[in-house]
């Protein structure tokens, strides 16, 4: 009983106090990724709060937390992660929480390491219907409060049952409608198979029927859930069937709560400062040091600034025409919006020689030049990624700054220059 009680107040004083800088995944870590993710805890801390390394601080680090779902797990057990993680604890700033239901499925022990580093390894056991005691209430405290009505949006991208961040959605509306904040779903390439109205999972929870059950509760509490899903994902999957009043595309694929709209009416909510997730994505509280007064920006002007990492090779999947659609239709919108090809991402800016029959909409190459000189659209390459794989950029594609580990950690960490905005969203594609 003793150490029942532990648990539990040390659950509670995180609660209390936690708040700040979110990292969240659910997908595997890999070695690379964690390198450029080391580099950025490291700027952080060194650079934005440097007191921090100090023995007795005399201001509070805000701490960067990370939640870590699902293969993200494996990083407390993968050899080539162990030397990251060591870094990581170094760090004063970095806390780690997991769900223990995910490391108990994947057979992982973390009690050396919350015995070795108590205080940043943080298990939460799974509540159930105990209200504060999942790991989802523990990430929406963390957000803290934002203008305007309560909301949490998910960008959607990959399809149900063959990846977690559908179920990931479950969990967190779930959570996010019993303490009064109005879910918001945004399904985008595959992710618009969530809301497939004929889903019977024989081994799952159905994910159709249980994001409707969640927004039948969410209205019935007089909040206000929005299911979107982005017209030309649906209708490249078959969904959009046929057009009602005023226009209306509609299916009959789908479940009653769903609306097929344009990505630029979905865009629209990134406009708002509410927080959006998606299976891999941070959220940064910007850091404003002022030495004089200056004049406060129009709610107009603070819209959340957007960085998309591009981290997928361009042409076998859709993530990379993806990332900069979505980046164009946010720069439209005034919303200042970079994208930093990264990874296996880099390979978008390889070549020379436009393919001949290629479809105008699938070069790449075309769609970075013809977008890059957008007043809020900006284009960087991860320098790193590049020199690992030993390829060259194609020094004929103008307007892609390359970036080494410290102007990446800027680009993450704060807004484009001259700029006032409140936090950052990062989203990886």
């Amino acid at each position: 009983m003793e150490g029942r009680r532990d648990k539990s107040c040390v659950f509670g004083i995180f609660l209390k106090k936690m708040d700040g800088n979110i990292f969240f995944t659910s997908e595997p870590l890999t070695a690379e990724r964690l390198s450029w993710l080391v580099e950025l805890l490291k700027y952080y801390t060194t650079r934005l709060f440097p007191e921090s390394l100090h023995h007795n601080p005399r201001t509070p680090t805000p701490p960067f937390t990370f939640f870590l779902l699902g293969d993200a797990c494996n990083i407390l057990i993968g050899r080539e992660h162990q030397r990251s993680l060591e870094i990581f604890f170094r760090l004063p700033c970095f806390r780690c929480i997991f769900d223990q239901g995910d490391l108990h499925v994947r057979r992982i022990s973390i009690e050396p390491f919350r015995i070795r580093y108590p205080g940043q390894v943080i298990p939460i056991a799974p509540g159930g219907n105990l209200p504060g005691r999942s790991i989802w209430d523990c990430l929406m405290n963390t957000m803290g409060k934002t203008p305007g009505p309560p909301s949490i949006g998910f960008l959607q991208m990959r399809s149900p049952y063959m990846f977690q961040s559908s179920s990931c959605v479950v969990d967190l509306f779930r959570a996010a409608a019993r303490t009064g904040i109005s879910p918001e779903f945004y399904g985008y390439l595959d992710g618009v198979h969530a809301m497939h109205r004929d889903q019977r999972p024989p081994h799952h929870v159905n994910i159709g029927e249980a994001l409707s059950d969640i927004y039948r509760v969410a209205f019935t509490k007089g909040l206000f859930p929005r299911y979107l899903i982005c017209q030309e994902s649906a209708a490249s999957r078959g969904y959009c069937t046929f057009s009602g009043d005023n226009g209306r595309v509609v299916s009959a694929s789908l479940i009653p709560q769903a609306r097929i709209k344009s990505l630029d009416h979905i865009v629209s909510r990134f406009c708002m400062s509410h927080r959006i997730f998606s299976h891999t994505s941070f959220f940064v509280d910007v850091v404003v040091q002022r030495k004089i007064p200056s004049v406060k920006f129009s709610a107009e002007r603070k819209k959340p600034s957007l960085v998309i990492l591009a981290s997928h090779s361009p042409y076998g999947t859709e993530f990379t025409k993806g990332a900069i659609s979505l980046a164009v239709a946010c720069a439209h919108q005034n919303i200042p919006t970079r994208i930093v090809f990264i990874e296996d991402g880099v390979y978008t800016l390889t070549g020379s020689e436009s393919p001949a029959g290629m479809w105008a909409d699938m070069d790449m190459h075309a769609l970075i030049e013809a977008t890059s000189r957008m007043d809020t659209l900006e284009y960087y390459v991860y320098t790193p990624s590049s020199q690992a794989r030993g390829i060259a950029i194609n020094p004929s594609i103008k307007g892609v700054c390359p970036v080494n580990p410290t102007e990446f950690s800027q680009v993450l960490l704060t807004p484009p220059a001259g700029l006032e905005v409140d936090h950052q969203r990062v989203l990886v594609f």
